[in-house]
């Protein structure tokens, strides 16, 4: 039996956070909507728009750190109700999120209206929803089946980016603890993702053993008395 497309049981279930929640330390990520970002529109003027980031977390930074200098990015408008068996050129948007209106009015990252924005670009406008790891895996889902008419379903999606997206979470918490020490997130961002990468005794480096469930419990310990260490040394 092939497999069908998916929809969310409850549409709170596709956020991670919204609004206010979002905590600015958490790093940009695939399906995050940032609000008022200047694109050109075909006739040379610019437009603010309200964009979601389309790029696989892995290829939204060339380095792990710093976002790459063209990114790709789905206008978000309003739409009337949500049809998650059709409608597959979009990524609907329902409450909580922040735009949408009551359940009649929802809203919708359209897969055929997308821009190139730079780092700066979203910087300027406001993140206002960071989509769930179930949301992402949809969004995926979706994307892909917008351009090649196959389902994949969201549990792949999920198994083969769990590390990425706990890599995510990993370095969002990192930054949280070092604001208290004033340190800026993008230099801890940096701290973060070189201690992932160092290698543990079996040669593996630890942004490796993410991937593995078994492994991610060690992980997150280690880093937890690192950033004590950390505090401890006054660095």
């Amino acid at each position: 039996m092939a497999p069908e497309m998916e929809r969310p049981q409850d549409p709170a279930d596709l956020y991670y956070a919204c609004g206010d929640d979002i905590v600015s330390a958490r790093p940009t990520l695939t399906g995050d909507v940032f609000d008022s970002v200047a694109v050109p529109d075909t006739d040379g003027s610019i437009r603010q728009i309200t964009v979601m980031v389309l790029d696989h977390p892995c290829s939204l930074r060339v380095d792990g750190v710093n976002l790459a200098q063209r990114l790709t990015v789905a206008e978000v408008l309003p739409v009337q109700g949500t049809q998650w068996n059709g409608s597959f050129n979009r990524m609907f948007l329902p409450e909580p999120y922040p735009q949408a209106e009551g359940r009649a009015k929802p809203c919708a990252a359209f897969f055929d209206a997308c821009y190139h924005v730079s780092p700066e670009q979203l910087d300027d406008g406001t993140r206002i929803a960071c989509l769930s790891h179930f949301g992402i895996n949809l969004l995926l889902q979706r994307r892909v089946h917008h351009f090649s008419r196959v389902v994949v379903p969201t549990f792949q999606f999920q198994e083969a980016n769990a590390g990425v997206y706990e890599e995510a979470d990993l370095i969002e918490e990192w930054c949280t603890e070092r604001e208290d020490d004033e340190v800026k997130h993008l230099e801890a961002t940096a701290e973060c993702v070189d201690w992932l990468r160092e290698s543990v005794p079996d040669g593996r480096r630890r942004q490796q053993l993410l991937h593995e469930p078994q492994h991610r419990s060690t992980v997150r310990k280690e880093m937890r008395a690192r950033l004590k260490a950390l505090k401890q040394q006054g660095r």
